[in-house]
């Protein structure tokens, strides 16, 4: 008796269904959210000549806790298997620019 004989397996495709990643998507959606409350608190501090209540430091400070969040969930949509990575890549520029746009501002008025 020899030893079997080892079947050549074909070369086959395999079809992969590639989707969205879902936190991709809450990380679009979160950036986008907070790109709103950017823009609409700086119009209402502009019409306000800059006098503005304390409540529009605690929605700067939770948008910009969302925003992180945001990029943290754009970082796991890339690591998921099986998905479109452009989703992902948005949600981290858009997370990212928007707290950059926080950053300068706090640092603006932190000076002046």
């Amino acid at each position: 008796m020899g030893r079997p004989v080892k079947i050549r397996k074909k070369k086959s495709f395999m079809f992969t269904t590639r989707h969205y990643s879902f936190m991709s998507i809450m990380g679009i959606v979160l950036g986008v959210f907070c790109l709103g409350v950017v823009i609409t608190s700086v119009l209402h501090s502009y019409n306000n000549a800059g006098s503005v209540g304390v409540g529009f430091g605690l929605i700067g400070l939770m948008s910009l806790i969302l925003n992180i969040i945001g990029i943290i969930c754009g970082v796991s949509g890339l690591h998921e298997r099986d998905v479109y990575i452009t989703p992902a890549v948005v949600a981290i520029v858009i997370n990212s620019i928007v707290v950059l746009w926080w950053l300068i501002m706090i640092l603006i008025s932190a000076i002046a």
